[in-house]
Protein backbone atom coordinates (compact mmCIF):
# COMPACT_ATOMS: atom_id res chain seq x y z
CA UNK A 1 0.00 0.00 0.00
CA UNK A 2 1.71 3.66 -1.09
CA UNK A 3 1.99 5.36 2.08
CA UNK A 4 2.54 9.19 2.32
CA UNK A 5 6.65 8.21 3.12
CA UNK A 6 6.57 6.88 -0.30
CA UNK A 7 5.50 10.38 -1.24
CA UNK A 8 7.89 11.97 1.10
CA UNK A 9 11.04 9.92 -0.37
CA UNK A 10 10.10 10.78 -3.79
CA UNK A 11 10.03 14.82 -2.68
CA UNK A 12 13.37 14.54 -0.95
CA UNK A 13 14.86 13.32 -4.08
CA UNK A 14 13.72 16.46 -5.90
CA UNK A 15 14.71 18.64 -3.28
CA UNK A 16 17.70 16.63 -3.14
CA UNK A 17 18.37 17.29 -7.15
CA UNK A 18 17.96 21.35 -6.49
CA UNK A 19 20.28 21.77 -3.99
CA UNK A 20 22.80 20.09 -5.91
CA UNK A 21 23.42 22.49 -8.31
CA UNK A 22 21.52 25.29 -6.90
CA UNK A 23 24.80 27.71 -7.41
CA UNK A 24 24.60 27.63 -11.15
CA UNK A 25 20.70 26.92 -11.22
CA UNK A 26 21.70 23.72 -13.92
CA UNK A 27 19.08 21.95 -12.41
CA UNK A 28 16.18 24.15 -11.33
CA UNK A 29 13.71 23.18 -14.96
CA UNK A 30 14.16 19.76 -13.78
CA UNK A 31 13.59 20.08 -10.19
CA UNK A 32 10.47 22.56 -11.16
CA UNK A 33 9.11 19.62 -13.17
CA UNK A 34 9.32 17.11 -10.76
CA UNK A 35 7.51 19.44 -8.42
CA UNK A 36 5.25 20.03 -10.61
CA UNK A 37 4.38 16.18 -10.75
CA UNK A 38 4.55 15.71 -7.09
CA UNK A 39 1.55 18.08 -6.53
CA UNK A 40 -0.24 15.69 -8.94
CA UNK A 41 1.00 12.57 -7.25
CA UNK A 42 -0.35 14.46 -3.70
CA UNK A 43 -3.80 14.97 -4.75
CA UNK A 44 -4.55 11.30 -5.92
CA UNK A 45 -2.58 9.92 -3.10
CA UNK A 46 -5.14 12.19 -0.45
CA UNK A 47 -7.89 11.13 -2.94
CA UNK A 48 -7.53 7.66 -2.89
CA UNK A 49 -6.85 7.69 1.12
CA UNK A 50 -10.31 9.20 1.92
CA UNK A 51 -11.67 7.17 -1.02
CA UNK A 52 -10.64 3.77 -2.13
CA UNK A 53 -12.87 3.84 -4.65
CA UNK A 54 -11.43 6.92 -6.17
CA UNK A 55 -9.88 6.80 -9.80
CA UNK A 56 -7.84 8.71 -11.59
CA UNK A 57 -9.99 7.13 -14.62
CA UNK A 58 -13.19 8.65 -16.41
CA UNK A 59 -15.93 6.49 -16.95
CA UNK A 60 -14.65 6.08 -20.60
CA UNK A 61 -11.63 5.41 -19.60
CA UNK A 62 -9.23 8.22 -20.11
CA UNK A 63 -7.54 9.80 -17.40
CA UNK A 64 -8.69 12.82 -15.78
CA UNK A 65 -6.41 15.96 -16.43
CA UNK A 66 -4.27 17.58 -14.00
CA UNK A 67 -7.29 20.29 -13.36
CA UNK A 68 -9.88 17.38 -12.34
CA UNK A 69 -7.50 15.82 -9.78
CA UNK A 70 -6.72 19.03 -8.27
CA UNK A 71 -10.53 20.12 -8.68
CA UNK A 72 -11.61 16.65 -6.79
CA UNK A 73 -9.12 16.84 -4.21
CA UNK A 74 -10.52 20.52 -3.09
CA UNK A 75 -13.66 18.57 -3.38
CA UNK A 76 -12.98 15.89 -1.16
CA UNK A 77 -11.13 18.57 1.55
CA UNK A 78 -14.79 20.58 1.19
CA UNK A 79 -16.18 17.46 2.46
CA UNK A 80 -13.86 16.34 4.67
CA UNK A 81 -11.46 19.23 5.83
CA UNK A 82 -12.90 22.25 5.25
CA UNK A 83 -10.98 24.28 7.53
CA UNK A 84 -8.26 24.13 5.31
CA UNK A 85 -10.37 23.88 1.93
CA UNK A 86 -9.74 27.37 0.95
CA UNK A 87 -6.07 27.60 1.28
CA UNK A 88 -5.98 24.45 -0.38
CA UNK A 89 -7.74 26.16 -3.33
CA UNK A 90 -5.40 28.92 -3.78
CA UNK A 91 -2.54 26.67 -3.62
CA UNK A 92 -3.95 25.06 -6.54
CA UNK A 93 -4.65 28.29 -8.42
CA UNK A 94 -0.44 28.39 -8.23
CA UNK A 95 0.07 25.10 -9.14
CA UNK A 96 -2.22 25.12 -12.09
CA UNK A 97 -0.50 27.92 -13.33
CA UNK A 98 3.00 26.41 -12.94
CA UNK A 99 1.69 23.24 -14.79
CA UNK A 100 0.45 25.54 -17.90
CA UNK A 101 3.99 26.27 -17.33
CA UNK A 102 5.91 22.86 -17.53
CA UNK A 103 3.26 21.85 -20.43
CA UNK A 104 5.41 25.01 -22.71
CA UNK A 105 8.23 22.86 -22.19
CA UNK A 106 7.03 20.07 -24.06
CA UNK A 107 4.79 21.38 -26.58
CA UNK A 108 6.85 23.98 -28.39
CA UNK A 109 10.40 23.13 -29.20
CA UNK A 110 11.03 26.72 -29.60
CA UNK A 111 10.52 26.93 -26.10
CA UNK A 112 13.50 24.65 -24.76
CA UNK A 113 15.45 27.39 -23.75
CA UNK A 114 12.65 28.97 -21.17
CA UNK A 115 14.41 29.20 -17.90
CA UNK A 116 13.29 28.95 -14.29
CA UNK A 117 14.29 31.30 -11.84
CA UNK A 118 15.57 30.39 -8.77
CA UNK A 119 12.26 32.37 -7.23
CA UNK A 120 10.22 29.81 -8.91
CA UNK A 121 11.54 26.76 -7.90
CA UNK A 122 11.76 27.92 -4.20
CA UNK A 123 8.02 28.80 -4.11
CA UNK A 124 6.77 25.82 -6.06
CA UNK A 125 8.75 23.84 -3.55
CA UNK A 126 7.20 25.91 -0.55
CA UNK A 127 3.86 25.29 -2.22
CA UNK A 128 3.71 21.55 -2.03
CA UNK A 129 5.17 20.96 1.37
CA UNK A 130 2.33 23.14 2.91
CA UNK A 131 -0.01 21.38 0.81
CA UNK A 132 1.20 18.01 1.62
CA UNK A 133 1.10 19.55 5.10
CA UNK A 134 -2.76 20.25 4.70
CA UNK A 135 -3.26 17.24 3.15
CA UNK A 136 -1.95 14.44 4.94
CA UNK A 137 -2.19 14.23 8.99
CA UNK A 138 0.52 12.06 9.30
CA UNK A 139 2.99 14.48 7.05
CA UNK A 140 5.30 16.16 9.52
CA UNK A 141 5.96 12.66 10.65
CA UNK A 142 6.83 11.76 7.47
CA UNK A 143 9.18 14.47 6.74
CA UNK A 144 11.18 13.56 9.89
CA UNK A 145 11.39 10.46 9.13
CA UNK A 146 12.90 10.42 5.43
CA UNK A 147 16.56 10.87 4.77
CA UNK A 148 17.33 14.77 5.18
CA UNK A 149 14.10 16.18 4.01
CA UNK A 150 13.95 17.72 7.59
CA UNK A 151 16.74 19.88 6.57
CA UNK A 152 15.69 20.49 3.28
CA UNK A 153 12.56 21.83 3.78
CA UNK A 154 14.03 24.18 6.65
CA UNK A 155 16.62 25.81 3.67
CA UNK A 156 13.53 26.34 1.36
CA UNK A 157 11.90 28.02 3.41
CA UNK A 158 14.81 30.16 4.09
CA UNK A 159 15.44 30.61 0.45
CA UNK A 160 11.88 31.99 0.40
CA UNK A 161 12.46 34.15 3.26
CA UNK A 162 15.64 35.51 1.11
CA UNK A 163 13.71 36.55 -1.40
CA UNK A 164 12.54 39.59 0.62
CA UNK A 165 14.97 40.19 3.06
CA UNK A 166 18.64 39.38 1.77
CA UNK A 167 20.12 38.98 4.69
CA UNK A 168 18.47 36.38 5.56
CA UNK A 169 20.90 34.29 2.81
CA UNK A 170 24.13 35.84 4.51
CA UNK A 171 22.76 34.24 8.19
CA UNK A 172 22.20 30.85 6.22
CA UNK A 173 25.79 31.40 4.75
CA UNK A 174 27.53 32.17 7.95
CA UNK A 175 26.40 28.76 9.40
CA UNK A 176 26.97 26.44 6.20
CA UNK A 177 30.52 27.96 5.62
CA UNK A 178 31.37 27.60 9.53
CA UNK A 179 30.60 24.51 9.01
CA UNK A 180 33.38 21.95 9.63
CA UNK A 181 34.09 20.05 7.02
CA UNK A 182 35.52 16.88 9.21
CA UNK A 183 33.48 17.08 12.01
CA UNK A 184 35.32 14.42 14.14
CA UNK A 185 38.60 16.73 14.14
CA UNK A 186 36.69 19.90 13.90
CA UNK A 187 39.48 20.52 10.51
CA UNK A 188 38.68 22.35 7.66
CA UNK A 189 41.69 21.38 5.38
CA UNK A 190 44.16 18.53 5.34
CA UNK A 191 45.77 15.95 3.61
CA UNK A 192 42.35 13.56 3.98
CA UNK A 193 40.41 16.25 2.69
CA UNK A 194 38.83 17.79 -0.27
CA UNK A 195 38.16 21.32 -1.54
CA UNK A 196 34.87 20.77 -2.06
CA UNK A 197 32.94 23.27 -4.54
CA UNK A 198 30.04 25.37 -2.59
CA UNK A 199 26.72 22.73 -3.43
CA UNK A 200 28.63 19.72 -3.08
CA UNK A 201 29.58 21.37 0.75
CA UNK A 202 25.96 22.26 1.37
CA UNK A 203 24.89 18.99 0.52
CA UNK A 204 27.72 17.10 2.63
CA UNK A 205 26.14 19.45 5.75
CA UNK A 206 22.79 18.66 4.63
CA UNK A 207 24.04 14.91 5.21
CA UNK A 208 25.93 15.19 8.45
CA UNK A 209 24.36 18.24 9.94
CA UNK A 210 21.59 16.07 11.72
CA UNK A 211 19.64 18.56 14.80
CA UNK A 212 22.31 20.39 15.20
CA UNK A 213 22.33 21.72 11.85
CA UNK A 214 18.51 22.21 11.52
CA UNK A 215 18.39 23.72 15.03
CA UNK A 216 20.57 26.74 14.02
CA UNK A 217 18.50 27.34 10.57
CA UNK A 218 15.06 27.18 12.56
CA UNK A 219 16.65 30.01 14.50
CA UNK A 220 17.35 31.78 11.67
CA UNK A 221 14.02 30.76 10.35
CA UNK A 222 11.88 32.07 13.40
CA UNK A 223 14.14 35.13 13.61
CA UNK A 224 12.89 36.40 9.23
CA UNK A 225 9.60 35.36 10.39
CA UNK A 226 9.13 37.77 13.21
Amino acid sequence: MVSVMHLAEEICAGAEIYYTGKTGGQYFKTAFILCDDYTELSSKLFLLQSDSNWSDKKMNGHWKSYRQVLADAHKECENSRTNVAERVAELQREMQARRERRNEFFHSANLLDLSITFRTCVEAFCDLFEYCELLFEGWERAVASVRNLETLTLLFELDRCALSDPIVSGRVNDVVGDWARNKSSKKTLGVQEAQFPEDLHLRMCVINGSTELRDRLRVILEGART
